[in-house]
């Protein structure tokens, strides 16, 4: 499978969970949407003058976690239908295992990423003191790095594996570009769309004082809504095809 082949492969089964799970894609756009207005309502606006209520920041806090929760659900159900033809139901499945393996990968995932920027800050500090935009630059690209080679992991729990990290490192090796290729270019209609968005929201004169109203509000999450729907499903259709090209010593997917 050549790297074209990988990006039209992701678009077309991405087309494909969207059209022949559409319950569940609607489930997912209504939570993302609902709860991204709850999100937004718990965040301060800039201009607006007005700083939410403790008990509104709280539900914008859950709410963001949630959110969290219902992407993850709604990635592995994408991944098991690209690799294991799988419908909408079971909605949860193996007992909601891998969420579970999932949502503890994310938290190992965060916590990792977070020790590395710590440790880098503390390397780099006494030598580049006035350099913090050269240590972003750097901790992003420690970043990247880690998430990309241990990305294989998220399809194969999906799957029913567990987690193992030293697979998804060994699969990983030498297909770096790929794994972080394929996903970046077959996002790049959806970048573009958004970059346009934000083009004409610019050249319109619209700042977020003027969009904090409750129909602002509503519209925006409706469309980050759409925007998050895509992405998800283009974004984990592209793995679930590099995770059938590469897996080896993690579990390999029965064939299509």
């Amino acid at each position: 499978m050549t790297f074209n082949e990988s990006v039209k492969r992701a678009w077309a089964s991405a087309w494909d969970a969207a059209t022949q799970m559409p319950h569940l894609t609607l489930g997912a756009f209504i939570a993302y949407a609902a709860l991204s207005c709850v999100a937004f309502a718990g965040r301060p606006v800039p201009g607006a003058g007005e700083t939410p209520s403790g008990a509104l920041v709280f539900a914008a806090n859950l709410a963001t976690l949630l959110t969290w929760i219902v992407d993850l659900g709604f990635i592995i159900k994408i991944h098991r239908f690209v690799l294991l033809r799988e419908g909408t139901t079971p909605l949860l499945p193996l007992g909601g295992k891998p969420l579970a393996r999932t949502f503890v990968l994310g938290i190992v995932i965060t916590l990792g990423l977070i020790a590395s920027a710590l440790l880098l800050y503390a390397i780099l500090r006494p030598r580049y003191e006035s350099g913090s935009a050269l240590f972003g630059a750097i901790v992003s690209v420690v970043w990247i790095f880690i998430a990309v080679r241990v990305s294989l992991l998220f399809p194969a729990i999906s799957t029913g594996s567990r987690i193992d990290l030293r697979g998804a490192w060994h699969d990983s090796r030498g297909h770096f570009w790929n794994l972080f290729g394929v996903p970046f270019v077959a996002l790049l209609p959806l970048i573009g769309c958004a970059l346009v968005a934000l083009i004409i929201i610019g050249a319109a004169g619209i700042t977020p004082a003027a969009i904090a109203s409750p129909t602002w509000l509503v519209l925006l999450a409706t469309g980050q809504a759409a925007a998050n729907i895509a992405f998800t499903l283009i974004s984990s259709a592209s793995l679930a095809w590099l995770y059938r090209r590469y897996a080896s010593r993690l579990p390999v997917p029965p064939e299509a």
